[in-house]
């Protein structure tokens, strides 16, 4: 298995409130306009997908916590059959059986060549904002389009992108590697972290009730320390298919409550 959970909901937390707590300040909005350098997709699904050729929009408030903004890139799907199953896509780690890893990754280019390089791994987490981008790619009927994005660490001199991806086959044995001990420790993980997104589904709401509210931002300091315990947590639970499903729906919810 390669890399998994990349991405974790504190991070989506992080980037959302020290964007928004400004003490009421109003900030100006910086944003760029680029094109794709090409409609095709470079590697392993160029064959299934292509992006859809129009203007991308990436805005930031000036001063913010994230210095960038975020790439939200349009994908259409070709009429090509799919030449794997697509009902054991896997991006966050391993179901029993026979897993396909895909993965989707960006260039941001400037006047003479790369500014950022977000790679597309078989994990599916090559940098995307969501693993539900990912996923929901390949649920696409021929015709049909859909969206992915990506964080953006700096809008100065972006003039174009160019989007990768991968695909990954893997045969896993049928005999669980996971003692009953282990099983119970993720359950607990998965439990704890449910809680963290239940926690910050309520901050969010004291915020956007209240944006001015001095103590949003103690409450957001120790909910950072608990994120990054967290994140170094979870790789102990990456091949478990359950714990994972679980970890998804936390991270989706916390991903709807930053919007």
């Amino acid at each position: 298995m390669k890399k998994v959970m990349t991405i974790f909901g504190a991070i989506l937390f992080a980037s959302t409130i020290l964007t928004s707590c400004g003490g009421g300040e109003k900030k100006e909005t910086n944003e760029v306009t680029i094109k794709p350098k090409s409609t095709s997709i470079k590697g392993d699904l160029g064959d299934y997908f292509e992006v859809v050729d129009k203007d991308y929009v990436i805005k930031v408030e000036e001063g913010s916590f994230m210095g960038g903004g975020i790439i939200s890139v349009e994908v259409k799907r070709k009429d090509k059959d799919f030449g794997f199953p697509t009902d054991n896509i896997n991006p966050f780690g391993t179901n029993g059986g026979e897993d396909y890893h895909v993965g989707f990754g960006i260039e941001l280019l400037g006047e003479s060549g790369p500014i950022t390089v977000k790679q597309a791994t078989e994990g599916g987490m090559g940098g995307p904002y969501s693993s539900e981008d990912v996923t929901g790619l390949m649920k696409l009927k021929k015709g049909e389009t859909g969206y992915i994005r990506w964080s953006v660490d700096k809008l100065d001199g972006l003039k174009s992108f160019q989007l990768s991806s991968a695909l990954q086959k893997e045969e896993h044995s049928s005999a669980s590697s996971s003692s009953s001990d282990a099983s119970g420790d993720c359950d607990q993980f998965c439990s704890d972290y449910e809680a963290f997104a239940d926690e910050y589904v309520a901050l969010m709401k004291k915020y956007k009730a209240n944006p001015s509210d001095a103590t949003i931002l103690s409450e957001y300091s120790e909910m950072v320390s608990k994120a990054a315990d967290m994140q170094e947590s979870s790789k102990d639970c990456a091949a478990d298919a359950k714990a994972a499903a679980r970890i998804s729906k936390a991270v989706a919810k916390i991903a709807k409550a930053a919007m």
